[in-house]
């Protein structure tokens, strides 16, 4: 088992004997040694090369020794049964003839994998021969301070985990104190055992049958957690339960066990996958981070552990001697990790979950700081679980994506005010588009572009797919931050805007077809429009995406404003009255052929706030995802 020592008990560096950079020389090269050997004997070098190859396999057994191998290898197991695992590996040098019937010959030692720089020095093999050349064992084969009364011992503690910042540079989530209270099944008597499992889970508030059958699984010297709490939630009462424990551990806490769980991810026992990939860094009693940003960012957020290899005394049964002090060998400090600092304001944060806590299904909320492009808030429903739909899931955005087809059409000549067509119905190729149920038929016909956008006129924008290229389609979706692939420092998704074919070119100005977004893709579409530029949402401050596609123009970013503004004062925005200042709403329907669902969408935005809104399973875009949204902002 891994010993975990404080850091205030460590032995100062000065006192290693030796570390990395101060290592005990091996043998002196200037010595009078023969290279090959005398009196007719054969050379050790097959000898040697069993010897490392024994070594390396960490079975001395077979090797001729001058004494017993038994002991040798006894020997053996007995310096490293203290070192967690962690073994060297050993290469031999030029065999040196000292005269008569002796050999030596240099040993590299070398812990590849021990902290972050490894530890290397030299040892001396020692050889004698009589029918044929043995090893002469010597605990100084491993270490030189090495004897028989000394073995060594690994230590490792962690750095203290670095807390995860919100934009005010208060922890999110930081490491702190909790408490596993249990029973110590030790500690009582077994015809008790049921009897305070039972109060204690009473006490504690879990399922009292369950835990009994937690206790009387386990072993009768086992320590059995009936819950892992805060200090302050521990029970006074719990001193009255004979047999209960409670002892301290370090967690990672937030504001609460879900708060932004999918965007700042968890801590936890490495993976087999991710232990394999260390190349020996990492084992089970390892912490690190599993998922989200604590995963992204492990190691900034993790730092370097303290690592020490001590020289510490054997124990030997019945042995009146002195013990001996612990010595270090090896000594890799802790380092201080550095914290992560995110534009996430944790107010707005908690007040979205709020909103989304009796949501049923799938809800979003994104919300962006218009004037610096950075996320405030990105929030879902408890049923969406850890998983971050909110900033990388694949949706049909359904007219709310008209804010970048009504992009496009601007950039191919027209105006707010230019004339456009809103039929009924519309055919394309086999395929007949038509308006949602309710659509005012006052806006069939001749409409302008501002009344096509803010009544949403499905038929109107595609139809303009006859005039609209795909690379123009996908140009305007890069200008407004989206359909374009960007690493900006979390787990993220901008959508994909690939029409394949003149349906689905139509299909796709109006958010379907093979167009998908996420809900943090649209809140930067509404962010782009607010603010007038091209707005790549950013959340980890210094790790900032920079926008590859052509800018908005003052004229481009005026005209989208003045569609979005007038959705809200007139058109299928206006219970956002009083809240948004512009907005796009959206329905978009998915699932299989009989079996069809809608999802409902708004993206909208005022004077200081960009947000999406998005319900995966809803009614439209002014009736369900909007009242979330007046929610958020009551």
């Amino acid at each position: 088992m891994r010993r975990h020592i404080a850091a205030a008990v460590v032995l100062a560096v000065a006192l290693v004997g030796c570390a990395p950079g101060g290592e005990k020389p091996g043998p002196d090269p200037t010595t009078t040694a023969e290279v090959s050997p005398p009196n007719n004997l054969p050379k050790a070098d097959t000898a040697v090369n069993a010897i490392v190859t024994a070594l390396g396999s960490k079975d001395l057994s077979t090797v001729p020794t001058v004494k017993a191998a038994a002991d040798a290898q006894a020997d053996l197991t007995t310096i490293f049964a203290g070192m967690d695992g962690i073994y060297p590996s050993f290469t031999a040098g030029q065999v040196a003839y000292d005269g008569d019937d002796t050999a030596t010959v240099p040993i590299t030692v070398e812990f590849p994998n021990l902290g972050r720089e490894g530890w290397k020095y030299e040892t001396t093999a020692k050889l004698r021969h009589s029918d044929q050349w043995r090893l002469d064992w010597s605990p100084t084969l491993i270490h030189p301070d090495l004897t028989s009364d000394t073995r060594l011992r690994h230590t490792q503690a962690e750095a203290k985990r670095a807390p995860i910042n919100g934009a005010d540079g208060l922890a999110l989530v930081e490491e702190l104190a909790m408490y596993e209270v249990g029973l110590d099944k030790g500690a009582v008597i077994e015809s008790e055992w049921m009897t305070a499992a039972s109060d204690l889970a009473a006490l504690m508030k879990i399922d009292a049958a369950a835990y009994q059958k937690k206790v009387q699984a386990n072993g009768p010297k086992a320590f059995v957690i009936a819950s892992t709490v805060r200090q302050e939630q521990i029970p006074a009462a719990i001193t009255n339960i004979p047999g209960t424990h409670v002892r301290e551990i370090r967690a990672m806490l937030g504001a609460s066990d879900s708060f932004a769980a999918p965007l700042l991810g968890a801590v936890g026992e490495p993976t087999k996958e991710m232990i394999d990939k260390s190349g020996g860094e990492l084992t089970v009693m390892d912490r690190v981070g599993i998922s989200g940003l604590q995963a992204r960012y492990d190691e900034q957020l993790r730092g370097v552990p303290l690592v020490q290899i001590d020289l510490v005394g054997r124990k030997v049964e019945g042995s009146s001697a002195a013990p001996i002090e612990p010595r270090p060998l090896f000594q890799q400090d802790e380092s201080i990790s550095q914290p992560l600092n995110l534009s996430l304001d944790r107010v707005m944060q908690e007040k979205a979950e709020a909103v989304l806590a009796d949501q049923p299904g799938l809800a979003t909320l994104v919300v962006i700081d218009v004037a610096t492009g950075g996320i405030v808030a990105a929030a879902q429903s408890p049923s969406g679980g850890t998983y971050p739909h909110v900033t990388f899931g694949k949706f049909a955005p359904g007219s709310t994506f008209k804010a970048v087809s009504a992009l496009a059409m601007l950039r191919d000549g027209m105006t707010p005010s230019s004339t456009v067509q809103c039929p009924a119905s519309l055919k394309v190729g086999t395929y007949t588009f038509g308006n949602y149920s309710g659509y005012p038929s006052a806006f069939n016909g001749s409409i302008s572009l501002t009344d096509a956008f803010k009544e949403s006129c499905n038929t109107a924008f595609a139809g303009a797919a006859a005039d609209i290229t795909g690379d123009q389609l996908h140009a305007a979706a890069a200008s407004l931050g989206v359909g374009t692939d960007y690493d900006a420092g979390f787990t993220s998704n901008f959508g994909t805007v690939q029409p394949a074919n003149n349906i689905d070119r139509a299909a796709s100005m109006i958010g379907q077809g093979q167009v998908t977004m996420s809900p943090l893709g649209m809140a930067g579409v509404a962010a782009s429009i607010a603010s007038g530029r091209t707005v790549i949402p950013w959340l980890v401050k210094g790790h900032e995406a920079k926008p590859t596609a052509a800018p908005l123009t003052a004229g481009e970013a005026t005209a989208l404003q003045s569609m979005m503004k007038a959705t809200v004062d007139s058109g299928t925005g206006k219970s956002l009255q009083g809240v948004m200042t512009g907005a796009k709403t959206g329905t978009a329907q998915w699932g299989p052929s009989g079996d069809l669902k809608t999802s409902a969408w708004m993206i909208a935005y005022n004077d200081k706030y960009a947000v999406s809104s998005f319900v995966e399973v809803g009614d439209s875009g002014g009736s369900t995802a909007a009242p979330l949204i007046t929610r958020l902002f009551s």
